[in-house]
């Protein structure tokens, strides 16, 4: 938990962090569709056995879901961990997303990540686990996107603006 809060301390400093911008549903519009469109190709990676393309665009159609809910409710991140902590304290802390949400896309994450820069080798199995979680992870997700409501943006938000300030306060002391 103290990494987390850390992170999200560094993400508001970040030029590239953490900030408020006005919702975009154009944005919304465009996460949808990247994150469908990875969904496709995931297919195709499964069918030949594309194991480092299926935990990157597995991870990518999680990810670009979930960034689609961030234009939903106006929050601009450029810098995935930051995205995923501000998913776990705006979104999880309040209960408006579920744990397993969060958790599926932070290890969905770590595996890209670890496979990626560290060479190391998950399997197939649990390569095509995290993959095979990616349609009804999207599913879900878009299912909330479509409902949120103006109380939830503004809940939402208001976290952000809170969290924000107790880290402006914490700077200044």
């Amino acid at each position: 938990m103290k990494k987390e809060k850390s992170n999200l301390s560094f993400c508001f400093k970040q030029s590239k962090g953490l900030r408020l911008i006005n919702p975009n549903e154009n944005l919304v519009e465009v996460y949808k569709k990247k994150s469908k469109s990875a969904l496709n190709m995931l297919s195709s990676a499964i069918e030949k056995e594309e194991l480092d393309w299926i935990l990157d665009i597995s991870y990518y159609a999680k990810y670009f879901i979930i960034y689609a809910v961030f234009m939903k409710v106006g929050i601009k991140s450029e810098i995935h961990d930051c995205t995923i902590s501000a998913l776990k304290h705006l979104f999880v802390d309040e209960e408006i997303i579920s744990q397993d949400i969060y958790d599926e896309l932070e290890k969905s994450k770590e595996l890209r990540v670890s496979a990626l820069y560290y060479d190391k080798d998950f399997g197939k199995e649990e390569i095509l686990k995290r993959a095979n979680k990616s349609s009804e992870f999207c599913l879900e997700v878009e299912q909330f996107l479509d409902k949120i409501s103006e109380d939830i943006i503004s809940q939402i938000r208001n976290k952000f603006e809170l969290l924000k300030s107790k880290e402006d306060k914490n700077v200044k002391k």
